[in-house]
């Protein structure tokens, strides 16, 4: 009897051992991996959210006959390293009561470096019943120009 347990109890035990030894380098290699995955730099969060880093600003006025504004907008890009290109702003429209009347979308086409600000200009038509308008980036393009002319220079040096 004392041989039966003490036979289950060491294979259990080298059982233990294997499954803990083979899990655990294979663990540390997928969590290696996981974690790999799982950050980001700076450059990849940056480039796959431009609407975090976009920001819309401006002022706007009528014309004589009431029938076109002019938007003076500015466009920030409050982003570290990330540089966007051709940027859509959305105009939206509202009446007297803040209701949402509609609105248009409206593509800039710039580029948009990091820590930088660009005006911009709209000749937009003006509609029934608009009190005030409002816009703001809805989205934009990463600019991967600029990381395949640094690529290209670095395999040049």
């Amino acid at each position: 009897m004392k041989k039966i347990i003490y036979s289950l109890a060491t294979a259990g035990l080298l059982t233990t051992i294997s499954c803990g030894h083979s899990g655990g380098s294979s663990g540390d290699s997928s969590s290696e991996n996981s974690y790999q995955a799982k950050v980001m730099s700076v450059d990849e969060i940056e480039r796959s959210q431009p609407t975090n880093f976009l920001t819309a600003d401006g002022t706007y006025n009528e014309n004589f006959w009431g029938d076109k504004l002019k938007v003076h907008g500015e466009i920030k890009n409050t982003a570290t390293v990330a540089t966007y290109k051709d940027a859509v702003v959305e105009v939206t429209y509202y009446s007297k009561t803040k209701t949402v009347l509609g609105s248009k979308q409206y593509t800039i086409y710039d580029f948009f470096p990091p820590h930088a600000t660009k005006k911009f200009e709209l000749k937009i038509d003006n509609y029934q019943d608009v009190n005030s308008i409002g816009w703001d980036v809805i989205s934009a393009t990463k600019n991967d120009t600029n990381r395949s002319e640094e690529h290209t220079s670095e395999l040049q040096s």
